[in-house]
């Protein structure tokens, strides 16, 4: 039974804005937030039913449109997940078209104005909030997904209204909306951005606004649209240039000095002077919205883990239970010098579970295991014991030796742990570099599926190897709910690279699962008064900041300032 496409209609202003709300509302074939937010989300529940449900039977290199087919696949017959996982995806699109509706005359919103900066602020509050509210003990998940709407709608924004995609073509824009990564700078006030061009409709059908953005490669830009209050800055007549317009015949500004526009948002060159980059526009936009959900590390499923992820798509999974009686509780950890970033902040996190599971619960894993490994081979050890609180004192007297190169002997410290533990246990592995005895791959995989271990690879690093060792492994044993997320700060061992390490929170598998509410409340009186705030001071400080040059003194304490009322917001 194929899948429906979910239509919900809302009534918004002709005059486009971005992407159009729904396919209805545009030339045939062209993108709308509605085409973007579903394809995004099939693409998304079909990596998540790959890796968590059906594991192995996907692959990375399937196509968007297999995948789509692999999500419609996986309901054929089961009308009632299938009608589950539909009204996630209306939610998620009517919070994106309810967007549309009360935002579309707000710049910071929909990236106009060279409000990027602002926008880019904006979606980092948005996202930590989403966040936040998945992560809660009932998660709200009915006004969640509205709010994910909303925060899509400016995501995709930046890529029919800005020159991102003149310059970068369809890839995403992996700095947006992140905090802690620097997005590619917006031009100055005093900076022309665009030059005029022949705009008569038969001029324009011939690309004649091609060439006309000036700061590509070097800039971030938008254009200004009459309808939304903030005047275009006046041009140098004589040359012709100036800040850009976003053009189309409802914009009036696209016939102020200079001449043109830049938006992307139809096919239709009445409407878009770039219409001949509007695929390659909504491409970005719909893989930029899948990497929200399940994007490497940044993305949602990685940020809240597989169990929450699950009931906020609609696709809920079964987690393995590893503090059974009759269970091992296995850690095999990397003491390598190398380990320097991760080491104290693992050691903490893993006390803390064990303390956790000891304290919260009636019934223990029958016995603990420790492996512990480095280079050289010699520094390898191996113990188990049946008292949680001697692993704990374990865990803490943990010390760093070895290493100097990158490979160490991890297979080794699997491989002892694998021989003592229990069948049907769980194992948690935490490394940043690749294994040096590589030749023992197979023989734990013939223990691991033998005993049938449930292991999680939680610091996955590299050393440029290029062979996915640990994620062969994970494939191979059904680690589905282990993997926490949060703790899998993949990196390559590189001591020039910036690595950005995600906040830690209790492993899943030791969570209790929390009750589902979907209730049909107000996105505004539930979501919106928490970062009004923030999103009123964002817009004031964006404002005030476009009048003149930015130091980087001044950029900081507007940073700071967002920060501390972002707290104060949650509070």
């Amino acid at each position: 039974m194929a899948m429906k496409t979910v239509l919900f209609l809302v009534l918004v202003a002709r005059s486009a804005f971005s992407f159009l709300p729904t396919q209805e509302s545009t030339k045939h074939g062209d993108f709308s937030h509605q085409s973007i937010t579903e394809r995004a989300l099939y693409e998304s529940a079909a990596t998540f039913i790959w890796k968590y449900i059906d594991a192995g039977t996907g692959s990375t290199k399937q196509t968007s449109r297999s995948a789509v087919n692999a999500t419609i696949e996986f309901f054929r017959g089961d009308r009632s997940s299938e009608a589950v996982f539909g009204r996630v995806v209306e939610t998620i699109v009517w919070g994106n078209n309810k967007a549309q509706e009360m935002y579309a005359n707000i710049p910071m919103r929909t990236m106009n104005a060279e409000l990027i900066f602002a926008g880019n602020l904006l979606l980092q509050s948005m996202r930590e909030q989403i966040i936040v509210l998945s992560q809660s003990p009932t998660p709200d998940w009915n006004n969640i997904r509205k709010l994910i709407g909303e925060y899509l709608f400016t995501l995709q924004m930046f890529y029919s209204n800005t020159n991102w995609v003149e310059t970068h073509g369809n890839l995403t824009c992996s700095e947006l909306g992140i905090r802690g990564r620097t997005l590619m700078p917006t031009a100055p006030p005093n900076v022309a951005t665009c030059a005029g061009c022949p705009y008569s409709h038969p001029q324009i059908d011939k690309h004649s606004c091609q060439n006309n953005i000036l700061v590509n490669g070097q800039y971030l830009t938008s254009g200004y649209l009459s309808t939304q209050g903030i005047p275009k800055p006046t041009g140098n007549n004589t040359a012709g240039m100036g800040k850009c317009s976003h053009g189309g015949k409802n914009d009036a500004f696209s016939a102020v000095n200079p001449i043109g526009g830049i938006n992307k948002e139809t096919s239709d060159s009445n409407l878009s002077p770039h219409f001949y980059l509007h695929h390659t526009a909504g491409e970005a936009a719909v893989d930029a919205t899948m990497k929200f959900f399940v994007g490497e590390v940044t993305g949602l499923l990685d940020q809240i883990g597989p169990r929450l992820f699950g009931e906020l798509i609609g696709l809920p999974v079964a987690c393995k239970d590893c503090l059974k009686p009759g269970l091992s509780l296995a850690y095999v950890i990397d003491t390598s010098l190398s380990m320097s970033t991760d080491f104290e902040e693992i050691k903490t996190k893993v006390t803390e579970t064990i303390q956790s599971a000891l304290l919260e619960n009636k019934t223990t894993p029958s016995d603990f295991i420790l492996s512990t490994f480095s280079d050289p081979v010699s520094l390898n050890t191996i113990r188990n014991t049946t008292d949680g609180y001697e692993m704990i004192s374990w865990i803490r007297n943990l010390k760093q030796e070895g290493g100097g190169d990158c490979p160490e002997y991890s297979f080794g410290g699997l491989l002892e742990a694998l021989k003592i533990i229990k069948p049907g246990s769980c194992l948690f592995f935490y490394s940043d570099a690749d294994p040096k005895d590589s030749q023992l791959e197979r023989v734990i995989l013939q223990i691991a599926s033998q005993k049938d271990i449930h292991i999680a690879f939680l610091v996955k690093g590299t050393c440029n190897s290029g062979i996915p060792f640990y994620d062969r492994l994970e494939n191979a044993t059904k680690a589905t709910c282990l993997k926490q997320s949060l703790d899998k700060g993949r990196r390559k061992r590189d001591a020039n690279e910036l690595v950005i390490h995600q906040p830690w929170k209790k492993l899943s598998s030791f969570q209790n699962p929390g009750q589902q509410r979907d209730p049909d409340s107000s996105l505004l009186s539930t979501l919106l008064p928490a970062s009004a705030g923030v999103i009123g001071l964002v817009l004031v400080l964006a404002v005030l900041l476009r009048k003149r040059q930015i130091s980087s003194e001044e950029k900081q304490t507007w940073t700071e300032l967002n920060d501390r009322h972002h707290r104060v917001s949650q509070t």
